[in-house]
């Protein structure tokens, strides 16, 4: 759903596979949010502009890259700052799915954020928030939206929750993560691509997402998802350079279309695909 008013664009849509949330992107311009509360949880990270929030008392310009986490039935509100216009994106979850999906990771069930400050300044949290969205919006990679909303909610618990020990411990896994290196090199196509996500690939190895990511990371250095995303690349490359058409590339190591190949390639090397082609012609 888009809604517009004069100088605001919003869309609005629903994300069964993201906390089953009400996602939100949108563009103010002089707009204000009188004192007000959710019956939801707001996950919100600004992506240009200024805008004033007031949560319980406390006060502060959010700029881009902020967070705002800001738990159901929690007065607040808001104003444009600076030139008077700002833009978000926005997650709004009911506490009872967020006790599920944390059950679902493999976590101890919580329904609350409560978090100690509604502001924080995180750049790699608000990376994995604006990742959830857009992949949300554009419905891309289920397996990174399945990814970077694991490591949304668990970065929050981890690093900002007012509650320390809220997550089990995870131990050195050099077997499940040689094992799971294995899996994502002999399925690149674009059928498993499609199909796979966090969830999947944990049930194939009898863990939890949480325990999957958190060693998987730990031992190799990078998400199980870049994991893939560099082995589709470095399978690309002796293809390129043997001369193959650059779209039959993309789709042979499971790249849903040229412009994701194009994009990822150029992410890791620097260059695209036809540049790099072009260099061994």
């Amino acid at each position: 759903m888009n809604a517009t008013a004069p100088g605001n664009s919003i869309k609005l849509w629903h994300a069964p596979d993201v906390m089953d949330a009400v996602m939100l992107k949108g563009r103010f311009v002089g707009h204000r949010y009188p004192p007000h509360s959710h019956d939801t949880h707001c996950l919100a990270v600004i992506t240009g502009g200024v805008l004033a929030v007031e949560v319980r008392q406390q006060r502060r310009l959010c700029r881009r890259g902020d967070v705002i986490v800001i738990d159901a039935d929690l007065v607040h509100a808001g104003l444009a700052a600076g030139d008077g216009q700002w833009k978000m994106r926005v997650a709004h979850v009911q506490p009872a799915a967020l006790g599920a999906y944390c059950e679902q990771l493999g976590i101890a069930r919580r329904e609350r954020f409560d978090m100690p400050r509604p502001f924080i300044a995180d750049t790699e949290l608000s990376r994995h928030l604006y990742g959830v969205n857009w992949c949300s919006e554009a419905d891309h990679d289920a397996f990174k939206r399945s990814e970077v909303l694991a490591s949304a909610v668990t970065s929050l618990y981890a690093r900002h929750a007012g509650r320390p020990g809220v997550l089990p411990a995870v131990r050195s896994e050099p077997a499940l993560v040689k094992a799971v290196k294995d899996r994502l090199r002999d399925n690149l196509d674009v059928d498993t691509h499609a199909r796979l996500t966090l969830s999947t690939l944990a049930r194939e190895f009898s863990v939890t997402p949480f325990v999957l990511l958190r060693a998987f990371v730990r031992e190799a250095g990078l998400s199980p998802h870049a994991f893939q995303q560099q082995e589709r690349v470095r399978r690309a490359m002796p293809l390129l350079r043997n001369g193959r058409p650059i779209a039959e590339v993309g789709a042979r190591v499971g790249f849903a279309d040229q412009s994701h190949f194009t994009r990822v390639f150029k992410q890791q090397t620097g260059v695209t695909p036809k540049v790099y082609q072009a260099a061994f012609a």
